[in-house]
């Protein structure tokens, strides 16, 4: 299940532009149009990598499960743990 996906909008107050989502959540207020529409395009693209991710790390989940046979609590124990890792670790020295 999936959540859904924002949409942003903006509105003038005064002389700023506020940009808020779906959600009514205040994103920011700016100075310039430009720099509102700029703002959505980053949180959109975030939005994009945050639901990439979660795809990513549910196939990690499954393919954990399928692999050794292990109940979904242990494999999202061990797919958060690694989670953890550095870009030293992703080198395969996630170890001292």
């Amino acid at each position: 299940m999936s959540a859904a996906k924002l949409e942003y909008r903006i509105t003038r107050q005064d002389d700023k532009f506020v940009v808020i989502d779906s959600e009514e959540e205040l994103v920011g207020i700016f100075d310039t149009d430009s720099a509102a529409q700029t703002e959505i395009a980053r949180e959109q693209r975030d939005d994009a990598i945050w639901d990439r991710t979660k795809e990513l790390v549910r196939h990690a989940v499954r393919a954990v499960m399928k692999e050794f046979g292990v109940s979904q609590e242990i494999a999202l124990y061990w797919v958060n743990s690694a989670m953890g890792i550095t870009p030293l670790g992703m080198r395969g020295k996630a170890r001292p």
